[in-house]
């Protein structure tokens, strides 16, 4: 919901700073949250409780160490410790493990599309996973489409500029805008341990885009020198001659090193690279510039068989089909990959912004490209006599270097091998059927679902992840809802149970849902369980006792250390389901990130429309998962969402529902 009258910033002030739940409340929910999780052990669920009750007694001292620390925070609590713990400290590589992609719908008018030259049948067995092709050639149409996303991207920039972008609001009031202002200029740099964020008047009022051909890096700019939008035409001519120069030089074999890929690699090692790199005044500039720039836009030379697989587009966007982590600047907070057929998507650097906010976007400015037809052989307009700027950003890279681009290759290509992602398409039913006919929440149908699938699939229950916004607060960003509840539980052992009548299950199914949404109602009120406990661990790791406190002792010491130790604790935050629900899209034809768990996980992101269902699923391969099966998880769960329905339908659900809740 968003209110048209109200500018961008106007209630910002009026928003609440994010709440510090109660001590005693957030152990009671905590201690809730567990019980699924340690089922009939009963001696582990006692001594978690012991260790939780002591805690509680002990507690308060870091309770007041956080709320002291609050009154010290320009926005929140939470918001720098988040931002290091939970991403810049992150070593992993970029690439699947952290950054998010997006998939956008097809434009049905493309042309001159290149295609298979043995192509997919419907009979194939791989025809509903589609593949990558390498065409080795650009496209007229992939350049004119990409034009269009780099100009609506402006026009959305614009109005984030200018303040003039409409406020979000729920029922509940309006929400922090300030996420929006992150996505533009906003550049991950690597640093030893930790990494840093750049984004500064330089880089925010740039007059440069990123364009990646090749692994070859160009700044091209989009607004002449006296600050005027380039039109369609110009940035066109920019393209095809920053194409033409990348095609050139590599026939004469000088493309400079991949150092794109260092960026989808482990982070100390690209950190390493980055310091050497930078030693060099030519790097330093070429690094500089990187930053400078709005966003990225990479143009690919592979394409989807067969034409339109949402399969192949969402593998080819997450990390390059062919050249797994080629060909993308992994840091950038925005960087669009347009294939050689025109097909779209995004990748998102998730430390500044979460995937909600660069999605909001995506969704304006697929709509807006949406509506401007590119008609073959119909002129664009440009200016009389124009020419083109093309600036290359070289890198000098000496033998060091060069051996950690190839272990940063080897790495990604390791990562991406051990990654199976597909979109799960679910077209029986959507958020309609769920509220008119099994009169439950569709999002709480979906969390029932997912864990119904797991269960099926792996004989045990898992620890979930679903993310909940905390945007009606001052820079809120997101809280877990620990979905797996109770009910949940109870819900899948009924389901499961072929005593149980269709009476039963629906009983159990709703008042599942109505835990859930209770949870995430909770969660999104900044009550949740999972921030309050990584505050608490902060108060007594990093923030200094309070003049006021006593001298801590051992006994509290080793409850407060046994309490932040708990096994029990460690696997109820093992996610092996990390799940998040975007917006109904009509433009967003997949939407994924990687699983956060070692073993078993899957990392799913959904979207429920009125008539349908679309599940953007990742998880690794059996071996390194050791036992996670994808292919198994989309079979199980349109299994799942079509039983859900036949006992909604035979329980006679609305004229039950409100019976079943209680």
């Amino acid at each position: 919901m968003r209110s048209e009258h109200a500018t961008m910033l106007s209630e910002q002030g009026k928003l609440p700073r994010l709440p510090i739940p109660t001590l005693s409340q957030t152990i009671e929910r905590y201690l809730e949250s567990i019980s699924p999780l340690v089922g009939d052990d009963k001696d582990a669920l006692t001594t978690t409780t012991r260790k939780a009750q002591e805690f509680l007694k002990v507690g308060e001292r870091l309770q007041q160490r956080l709320k002291s620390y609050d009154a010290t925070q320009e926005n929140s609590w939470l918001e720098k410790w988040w931002l290091e713990l939970a991403y810049l400290s992150w070593r992993e590589g970029l690439c699947i493990n952290s950054n998010y992609w997006l998939a956008v719908a097809d434009d049905p008018r493309a042309y001159e599309l290149a295609a298979a030259s043995i192509q997919l049948l419907p009979s194939d067995e791989g025809f509903n996973m589609g593949r990558v092709w390498d065409s080795g050639e650009y496209g007229e149409f992939q350049v004119r489409r990409a034009v269009r996303f780099i100009q609506r991207t402006l026009d959305f920039k614009e109005l984030v500029d200018t303040d003039r972008l409409p406020v979000d609001r729920t029922r509940a009031g309006p929400l922090c805008m300030s996420q929006y202002k992150c996505i533009f200029g906003m550049t991950r740099i690597p640093r030893m341990g930790c990494d840093e964020l750049r984004q500064d008047e330089a880089t925010t009022q740039s007059h440069t885009i990123l364009v990646i051909v090749q692994d070859q890096i160009y700044a091209v700019e989009v607004y002449d020198s006296a600050g005027r939008r380039k039109p369609n035409g110009d940035l066109e001519t920019e393209l095809h001659a920053v194409i033409a120069d990348v095609v050139m030089r590599a026939g004469q074999g000088e493309l400079d090193a991949p150092v794109t890929v260092l960026t989808a690699g482990h982070r100390d090692r690209w950190a390493s690279a980055y310091a050497k790199l930078e030693q060099q005044p030519r790097n330093r500039t070429t690094l500089n510039k990187i930053q400078e720039s709005l966003f990225a836009v990479s143009l690919d030379t592979t394409f989807s068989d067969p034409l339109g697989s949402i399969n192949a587009h969402q593998e080819n966007t997450k990390s390059h089909g062919t050249q797994i982590g080629h060909n993308r600047w992994y840091d950038k907070c925005a960087n669009y990959v347009v294939d050689r057929n025109g097909a779209v998507g995004y990748i998102g650097e998730h430390s500044p912004c979460d995937a909600l906010i660069p999605a909001i976007m995506i969704e304006y400015v697929s709509k807006a490209v949406a509506q401007e037809p590119i008609e073959r052989g119909v002129l664009v307009p440009q200016t009389p006599g124009y020419k083109t700027q093309v600036r290359r950003l070289r890198f000098t890279v000496d033998d060091e270097v060069q051996d950690m681009i190839r272990e940063a290759k080897a790495e990604v290509e390791r990562t991406s091998r051990a990654s199976c992602s597909r979109q799960i398409r679910f077209e029986t039913y959507g958020s309609d059927w769920i509220k008119k006919t099994a009169g439950i929440g569709p999002d709480a149908l979906a969390q029932v679902a997912l864990q119904l699938t797991y269960y099926r699939v792996h004989g045990a229950l898992a620890p979930v992840y679903e993310t909940a916004s905390t945007r009606q607060f001052l820079h809120g960003r997101t809280e877990t809802v620990r979905s797996l509840t109770p009910q949940v539980a109870q819900c899948v052992y009924t389901m499961c149970d072929a005593t149980t009548t269709p009476r039963d299950r629906y009983t159990a199914l709703v008042r599942a849902a109505t835990k859930h949404q209770e949870m995430l109602r909770t969660a999104s009120a900044g009550q949740g369980v999972d921030r309050h406990i990584f505050g608490l661990r902060m108060a007594y790791n990093r923030l200094d006792p309070l003049p006021s406190e006593s001298a801590m002792t051992d006994h509290e010491k080793r409850a407060i250390e046994e309490f932040f130790e708990d096994p029990i604790l460690a696997r109820s935050t093992t996610f092996q389901l990390s799940t998040s629900g975007l917006f109904p899209s009509r433009y967003l034809t997949h939407t994924g990130f990687g699983c956060v768990a070692p073993e078993r996980a899957y990392g799913i992101n959904y979207i429920i429309e009125s008539n349908r269902i679309k599940f953007g699923v990742e998880g690794k391969t059996a071996d390194v998962g050791n036992g996670t099966d994808v292919e198994l998880f989309e079979t199980t769960l349109r299994q799942t969402l079509i039983e859900l329905k036949l006992v909604c339908e035979q329980a006679g659900t609305r004229s039950t529902a409100k019976q079943s809740r209680l």
